[in-house]
């Protein structure tokens, strides 16, 4: 699979001005949400997949309770998803799926505006790992939009197409965000909630592949890595005038065993992003050294103005 990747981390060290350029693409701004689950009241639109060993489930927790005993990331309670083991393949399992507001069967409508789906994971930097998990990840949080009309291959109207996933390689002290199966966007290092993100736009004409950024935040909504994915580098071509609205979020290829086959997930959301569409990580970039460049040059200024009243 081929990608372009656009890390900000190293922008990031070296200059504090982009941190207000990156709450464009925060998850808590200019939206309005299409479906969510906090676990604050049950577990519902959370399924677990059939077969394996039959052993998964989601559990409705307070904060600081069940066997992750974890402080929620919003609210008072959060889910402990356990890993039905076998039931993507031999050796690896399924934390389960949302749909959102979805059926899995029948298509979403385009909700008008470029849309996210998103999920919050606690990410243990310290959770041991193995040769395996550091090439393809202990885990995946796996997304896709929903579709107008099935494809070629007949995989339906919920899923065709613009599938990808971020892969969690865990190291012991930290962990690395791949995506695809390709390089890292971000490593994570200290333990904490992060939110997984998927954007979905439609390009120029309707038959422009369906744009796509992958993003990871941390609890406070800065970003963490992001990379832009077109509707067709999975090999399933989503074209734009065939994208529907919220698709699925899923946690396949589990590794049975790893983390004691327990997660914690809070926070499942599909949203509308209002206003303008999702911007590309180059304008980000293009925008930052702009706006840098103007708050450094009025910090300067300020420094020359009180360096010529000390003079005086």
């Amino acid at each position: 699979m081929r990608f372009s990747t656009i890390s900000l981390r190293a922008a990031l060290a070296k200059s504090r001005y982009l941190l207000p350029v990156l709450a464009i693409l925060s998850p808590g701004m200019c939206r309005a949400d299409l479906y969510f689950q906090g676990f604050e009241t049950d577990t519902s639109g959370w399924f677990q997949d059939s077969g394996g060993d039959g052993n998964g489930s989601i559990t409705r927790v307070p904060s600081g309770g069940g066997t992750l005993g974890l402080t929620a990331a919003d609210g008072g309670f959060y889910g402990e998803t356990h890993n039905n083991t076998n039931a993507y393949q031999a050796g690896y399992g399924s934390g389960g799926f949302s749909y959102f507001e979805g059926d899995g069967t029948n298509p979403t409508p385009y909700p008008g505006s470029p849309f996210s789906q998103s999920i919050d994971v606690y990410i243990d930097v310290n959770t041991a790992s193995d040769p395996i998990s550091s090439s393809q990840g202990a885990y995946w949080i796996d997304m896709f939009p929903s579709t107008l009309v099935p494809d070629a291959d007949g995989c339906g109207q919920v899923g065709c197409g613009d599938e990808h996933n971020f892969r969690l390689a865990y190291t012991g002290s930290s962990v690395n965000v791949l995506v695809d199966g390709g390089g890292s966007i971000a490593t994570l290092t200290t333990s904490g909630w992060y939110t997984f993100q998927s954007t979905y736009a439609m390009g120029p004409t309707p038959s422009s592949d369906v744009l796509t950024n992958m993003n990871v935040f941390d609890s406070l909504g800065v970003l963490q890595g992001t990379i832009a994915v077109q509707g067709n580098s999975d090999g399933e071509e989503l074209l734009s005038s065939d994208l529907g609205g919220p698709g699925l979020v899923w946690l396949p290829v589990w590794e049975n065993g790893f983390s004691g086959d327990v997660l914690g997930i809070d926070d499942v959301r599909a949203a509308a992003l209002l206003g303008a569409a999702v911007p590309e990580p180059s304008n980000l970039i293009l925008l930052a050294v702009v706006l840098g460049g103007l708050v450094g040059f009025r910090e300067k200024a300020r420094r020359q103005k009180l360096m010529s009243s000390l003079r005086s």
